[in-house]
């Protein structure tokens, strides 16, 4: 279970008030700056895990998805796209897909490593855009620092898969890790 940090903030009333005491220490980090500074998580995983190129994988969250929760997620392989061995990394290639062209996330580069939430939204830094639940948002090699928002949505999990739409011809897949900031 998570430890909930508490800030207090002292409001000064009247004109002239004094604060007595000893001053506040400065403010923590917040979780996107940590994220943006590469700084130590308060959850990370262990060890890379596999997500395989011909499922939806999920995350195993041990540490649960809250609103706020900033992410970082690496990962490195290649997934083969056909039964005749073509491989791609997992960076993906450009140009993206498009609209309307069937792939799961159209804005993102082809055969790229993906994710998305199961309930409430992601802030993407990396793209600048906001993702709805089920949304399918670029990952890659470096997903750059990604935010969790959802108050009161259940329990959210974090799916990964890739930019294809034909899963049932893949294999190989990506070695993924995650950070998570709170």
């Amino acid at each position: 279970m998570r430890s909930i940090r508490l800030v207090l903030v002292g409001a000064l009333v009247g004109v002239g008030a004094v604060a007595i005491g000893p001053a506040a220490p400065a403010a923590a980090a917040l979780p996107l700056e940590n994220c943006y500074n590469n700084e130590r998580p308060q959850h990370g995983d262990g060890a890379f895990w596999s997500a395989p190129g011909n499922q939806h994988t999920p995350w195993a969250a041990p540490a649960g998805i809250q609103d706020g929760d900033i992410f970082r997620i690496t990962a490195s392989g290649s997934v083969r796209v056909d039964y005749w061995g073509t491989s791609k990394n997992i960076v993906g290639e450009l140009p993206a897909p498009g609209l309307g062209s069937g792939w799961p996330a159209p804005d993102s580069p082809r055969y790229a490593l993906v994710a998305k939430v199961t309930a409430g939204l992601i802030w993407s830094t990396r793209t600048g855009r906001l993702y709805h639940a089920n949304e399918w948002f670029p990952v890659g090699a470096d997903s750059r620092c990604v935010q969790f928002q959802g108050w009161d949505v259940g329990i959210p999990q974090l799916v990964f898969s890739y930019n294809d739409p034909n899963l049932g011809d893949n294999g190989g897949g990506a070695q993924v890790a995650v950070k998570q900031w709170w």
